[in-house]
């Protein structure tokens, strides 16, 4: 049997024997993937897994994060032989929930079908269930709900807070560099400073402090570092769960890129004009730059037309005919074509109107509101996806940072620790294509500025390997 692998929750002293004072051999930093090759209870000896030579030694448990198994406290339904729901949402409202308790009916947030099966019979009442659940931790909720109660939190609390207190804490990070507090306030002395590559354990419990002036919420948390473990306060706000990666996919490990995502099933029905083999047979250096003679009436390479080719993925479109209709009715897209322009945003809003697509502003600033992996899910689960602008080298490579600006479909995402992979749509080669986040957005957390754009209900959606 294998040995398991962790990550580094922070740095870590590498020691030459399980104890506090033996020998440090190296120092590793934070979110290295170790193998546990020797238990010895709170010191365990690990090996490195990506450095060459591998490098063994003792580190202190504390410092390694290990997947908690998640408890289980209300029961799945199971709608049809596809569809599993939870009958109690880990986002529903501590005061919906109690509110409801008081009452003799089956759950308002449920969806009508599973109303529906159990007033017919075809399945037993979801109340009796919830309540027979609950009857067997009847201590843990009963002490949840006064600490709840005892701190005026009725109105805020979640169900989520309750399930990872009974889980034993979950693993977190922050997507930006910030003090744990010893107390739930800026105005408290703050022992530790944790970077967005590290990761704190929140352990579930919760404060508002109306007090303060900007950040009211705050998470208990633990967190090692080196020689040293913390406990104290974090502005909730700042903190997004830390994912653990399924199978083969952390990116430490480079060749995981090419099995992130399954691409042989396309996303998006993408622009197949004839003048893109056209571009290519002449040796263009991007599938992109078409010449537009069949808009225009006249030859013209066009260099500047991912915007164009992003709206025209999504609609599901050629690019020619969109630009087509577009050219007798948007006043700025003769300039555009027969100058070789980029677009700007509200170039690319008059082209999703005229595709029948609602959209809204997709922006991200990362010191203030920053586009990080959690966000990008919560949207695409909301079955939309991004035009989002981005940086890219000559060659038609994405690279956050460079001075060439590039418009890109954002597909799907998966989250892996404190970043992740990006499914996207890239003009460039017109391919879809699989990068890690920080290389599109920065590192951890970023800014970027486009559109988020609805999708039709029949679109076939991201499929991930």
């Amino acid at each position: 049997m294998p040995n398991p692998q962790v990550f580094t929750r922070s740095s870590v002293n590498l020691r030459s024997g399980p104890q506090p004072r033996e020998t440090v051999l190296d120092v590793i930093g934070a979110g290295e993937l170790v193998e546990i090759v020797e238990d010895r209870g709170d010191f365990v000896k690990v090996r490195t897994v990506r450095f060459q030579p591998a490098v063994s030694g003792y580190v202190r448990r504390s410092v390694l994060v290990e997947k908690r198994p998640t408890v289980q406290v209300f029961p799945v339904l199971q709608l049809d032989p596809l569809t599993k729901i939870a009958s109690v949402p880990a986002a529903l409202p501590l005061s919906e929930f109690l509110k409801w308790l008081d009452t003799d009916k089956e759950p308002a947030w449920l969806p009508e079908r599973a109303v529906q099966m159990v007033s017919s019979g075809g399945k037993p009442s979801t109340r009796k269930l919830i309540q027979k659940a609950l009857s067997a931790r009847t201590a843990e909720w009963e002490a949840w709900v006064s600490e709840v109660k005892t701190h005026d939190r009725l109105s805020s609390a979640r169900l989520d807070e309750w399930f990872v207190i009974l889980s034993g804490g979950r693993e977190m990070w922050s997507f930006r560099a910030e003090r744990i507090f010893q107390h739930p306030s800026e105005h408290s002395s703050a022992p530790a400073w944790v970077a967005p590559s590290d990761a704190l354990h929140w352990t579930g419990h919760v404060h508002v402090n109306n007090q303060e002036r900007k950040y009211k919420t705050w998470y208990e948390v633990e967190f090692s570092k080196l020689d040293s473990d913390f406990r104290g306060w974090y502005k909730a706000d700042l903190l997004e769960e830390y994912i653990f990666p399924e199978g083969a996919r952390p990116l430490v490990i480079p060749e995981n890129k090419s099995t992130a995502f399954d691409l042989s099933k396309p996303a998006l029905r993408l622009p197949a004009d004839p003048e893109l083999e056209e571009a290519r047979k002449a040796g263009r250096r991007a599938s992109q730059y078409i010449d537009v003679n069949a808009v225009l009436g006249r030859n013209r390479v066009n260099h500047n037309l991912c915007g164009e080719f992003c709206v025209a993925a999504l609609a599901g479109s050629d690019l020619v005919p969109l630009l087509r209709k577009w050219l007798p009715v948007y006043s700025g897209a003769k300039s555009i074509l027969e100058g070789d322009h980029g677009t700007s945003i509200p170039d690319l809003q008059s082209l999703l109107d005229l595709a029948g697509l609602k959209y809204e502003f997709f922006r991200g600033e990362a010191s203030v509101a920053p586009i990080t992996p959690g966000y990008l899910r919560k949207m695409l689960d909301e079955g939309q996806m991004a035009i989002a602008g981005v940086g890219i080298t000559g060659s038609g490579v994405l690279k956050f940072n460079s001075g060439i600006r590039h418009w890109v479909v954002i597909e799907d995402v998966i989250r892996v620790q404190n970043t992740g992979w990006v499914r996207l749509y890239n003009p460039f080669p017109n391919k879809e294509e699989t990068y890690p986040f920080d290389q599109v957005f920065g590192s951890n957390a970023g800014s970027g500025t486009g559109l988020w754009v609805k999708l039709a209900q029949t679109r076939s959606q991201p499929a991930s390997a």
